[in-house]
């Protein structure tokens, strides 16, 4: 299981093995001020590359928890294809390297602070505004991020929020196994959730 950003303690406290849970970011690690962060082709080469090295070394399928703009940025590495931003071939969609994908308040579809475009995290190339190319892109598909795809949000996030300037639920994945909504802020679903949803055994095979 791969997190793309945070809670790998609350695994270990669960059962989960050191050789089965491994947690990363992407970029340089929140050093660039949020407002000025977009999704970089680098940043989607950097989740390809460990998402292939877990799958060869565990010898199973992986499980990807993408939070926030973890999840786009996840969900590209798995699509594969060009990125946006640069048209470098990134590789084939890993689809079948997934077993389950999560996305918590995940800016699927853009962020509700995107109200308008502008440089940096809300640019029409790889940013979060509703029609930027890079979300055309992961959202003109359906059902390549694993076997099993969900997503958890809620209705009072405030960095992604519920729905974005285009009217769509920001956190939504077209073709999603099933979505969960939370009432207020979503970890505290999600912690519960991710345990129910993720099997903990799946071969390669």
């Amino acid at each position: 299981m791969i997190l793309v950003k945070r809670l790998k303690l609350l695994y270990f406290q669960n059962g989960w093995g050191e050789e089965e849970v491994y947690a990363t970011t992407y970029g340089d690690g929140g050093k660039t001020p949020a407002p000025l962060f977009d999704m970089k082709c680098d940043y989607i080469r950097q989740i390809r590359w460990l998402i292939q090295a877990v799958a060869e070394f565990t010898k199973r399928r992986v499980d990807v928890i993408g939070y926030s703009m973890g999840a786009p940025v996840a969900r590209k590495a798995i699509l594969g294809g060009r990125c946006v931003d640069t048209g470098e071939r990134l590789g084939p969609p890993m689809t079948g390297l997934i077993d389950t994908f999560v996305s918590v308040a995940g800016a699927n579809r853009g962020s509700v602070l995107c109200l308008l475009p502008f440089p940096g995290a809300c640019n029409m190339v790889n940013g979060l505004s509703c029609n930027s190319a890079f979300l055309k892109n992961i959202n003109s598909k359906q059902r390549y991020e694993g076997r099993y795809i969900y997503s958890i949000y809620s209705r009072g996030d405030d960095k992604v929020g519920f729905q974005n300037a285009c009217g769509e639920v920001t956190s939504s994945i077209a073709g999603a196994d099933e979505e969960f909504q939370a009432s207020e802020g979503c970890l505290r679903l999600a912690n519960r959730k991710t345990f129910e949803v993720l099997p903990k055994s799946k071969s390669l095979k």
